[in-house]
């Protein structure tokens, strides 16, 4: 597999086929990352510089270099190792300048919080270089969502979270663009006919390994949310109507949450929906986690990125386990290394990590 390197205006600077391994980490609603172990000489050096682009041959995505490393081991081998993550980091590199009032569907407040602020913002010294819109799809999902002074990738990544769609940043090699895009990926469960079906089970030998994990650490389904004013006064609003020991409680604190809007005041129903947003935000942090880790068997009967891809809703079974479930792919790692290649899917919403905790505490 050749692997074709751009610098940061997007121009090709050479192509490397000799590598040790790359894993290439693709994810629906997160930002994906890389990491690529290869010989220490002087083109490699030369060419996988931070910031240069790394592209494989007919992806929509790409990603840049973050962090370099040089090892030698005991032998006197010399060995180059460089990370990165997906080019859609680069919005990350961003903030929502001002306060946003977004009450559209999900993948327009999307789309208006990039253009602002990354493709169109007032001060062009703002602009992210080559970087456009790409076609707007029309998913439905609806947001009455305010922000201000937050990232600008958490918040669309905290947008995809609320309407369970996804978002990537394509490289246009031809043009040489970044195209940023809303995305859905299809329903291929057992639970539908419009498309065809994808079954994952070690009974269907399409499964090599399987790892299924059932978590409710995390787990929030009631949201008392506070926002503007003081002691009696403050604005309150519950999310969720779960009872006795199936209720689960947070506070979400959303003071920065104000009823005026260009300069006119929301009545206190348009408020609380507001609040009420908030809450459904918070509350998809903490969901019920349902996984099926599983590495794929490449030689069956389901072909990667025709019969599945990133973002598509499956059915995965373990009938041993008395598990069978509908779950959207979440994640792919792709693993190219001298042995073969092979691919790890991530079925459902993965564990949080530790970062995710800490970014859910900050909102």
């Amino acid at each position: 597999m050749d692997l074709y390197i751009y610098n940061s205006d997007l121009n090709l600077l050479g192509v490397m086929d000799n590598f040790t391994s790359l894993q290439w980490n693709r994810r629906y609603s997160k930002c994906g990352d890389f990491e690529l172990h290869c010989s220490l000489d002087a083109y490699t050096l030369d060419m996988l510089q931070r910031g240069n682009v790394v592209w494989k041959n007919n992806d929509d995505e790409a990603g840049y270099i973050e962090f370099r490393q040089m090892d030698q081991d005991v032998e006197g081998k010399e060995i180059l190792v460089v990370k990165g993550k997906f080019l859609s980091a680069y919005l990350n590199r961003r903030i929502v300048w001002g306060q946003e009032i977004l009450q559209s569907t999900a993948e327009n407040a999307m789309r208006t919080l990039v253009n602002k602020h990354s493709i169109t913002p007032t001060d062009n010294k703002r602009i992210i270089p080559n970087l456009s819109l790409g076609t707007l799809k029309g998913y439905s999902q609806t947001v009455n969502y305010q922000v201000s002074y937050k990232n600008l990738l958490d918040e669309i990544e905290n947008l995809c979270s609320l309407s369970d769609l996804g978002y990537r940043v394509s490289f246009d090699t031809s043009n040489k663009k970044l195209v940023f895009d809303v995305y859905a990926g299809l329903d291929r469960s057992i639970n539908q006919s419009v498309n065809p079906r994808a079954v994952f089970s070690k009974e269907f030998e399409n499964i090599l390994t399987q790892q299924y994990t059932e978590s409710i650490n995390n787990y929030r389904d009631t949201a008392l949310v506070g926002g503007m004013g003081e002691g009696t006064a403050r604005k309150l609003v519950t999310v969720g109507s779960s009872t006795g020991l199936n209720r689960f409680e947070d506070f979400v604190d959303a003071k920065d949450l104000t009823n005026v809007v260009n300069g006119v005041t929301l009545s206190d129903a348009d408020y609380l929906k507001t609040l009420t947003e908030r809450g459904n935000s918070k509350l998809s942090e903490g969901v019920e986690n349902r996984t099926f880790d599983s590495v794929i068997n490449l030689n069956a009967n389901l072909v990667y990125k025709t019969d599945f891809d990133l973002g598509d809703i499956v059915t995965c079974v373990r009938k041993k386990w008395g598990v069978t479930i509908n779950a959207r792919i979440t994640e792919i790692q792709e693993v190219y290394e001298e042995a073969g290649v092979r691919i790890n899917v991530t079925f459902g919403n993965s564990i949080p990590t530790l970062l995710d905790k800490i970014k859910q505490k900050m909102r």
